[in-house]
């Protein structure tokens, strides 16, 4: 009886250490998100490449209202990936975000992608990675996606 206790532990102790094993090299690699994905408490304003390129590259009889324009567009690209940051954010944390409010960011993607602020590949690659983390939306995004998709091809 106490060979076949011995025997039992050993097997038992065997088997244990394999499953651990198993779990730790079949467990799937954790993706690193970019910092973005953190909530900024405040935004510093700060001049983007993009903004100081059509700075530097405006004629100098250029506009102002339309500098003025590109910069707000170009901040509110910024604001829509804080905003896409914030609901990756959020549901790493187990809460879900307001659908009404993600409509209405795949709009103004739309719109920024129309004004040439955001490319239509850049668009459609935000819009699949949301299709993953709200799969209950997936209907809506996959519109969303076509028409940009039907935009990319208009533009070309």
């Amino acid at each position: 009886m106490d060979r076949s206790i011995r025997l039992g532990l050993i097997i038992g102790f065997i088997v244990t250490l394999l499953l651990i094993i198993v779990v730790y090299l079949f467990k799937p690699l954790s993706p690193t998100l970019p910092n973005t994905a953190k909530p900024k408490e405040k935004p510093i304003p700060t001049e983007t490449t993009l903004e100081k390129k059509a700075v530097l590259n405006a004629p100098a009889q250029a506009n102002p209202v339309a500098v003025s324009n590109q910069a707000e567009l170009i901040q509110q690209r910024d604001r829509l990936y804080q905003d896409f940051a914030a609901i990756s954010d959020a549901l790493s944390h187990g809460q879900q975000p307001d659908l009404r409010q993600v409509s209405q960011m795949l709009e103004q993607q739309k719109q920024l992608v129309k004004t040439g602020t955001v490319t239509a590949d850049e668009a459609i690659s935000y819009c699949q990675f949301l299709k993953q983390i709200l799969p209950v939306m997936e209907h809506q995004i996959d519109q969303n996606i076509i028409e940009l998709e039907q935009f990319k091809r208009s533009s070309i």
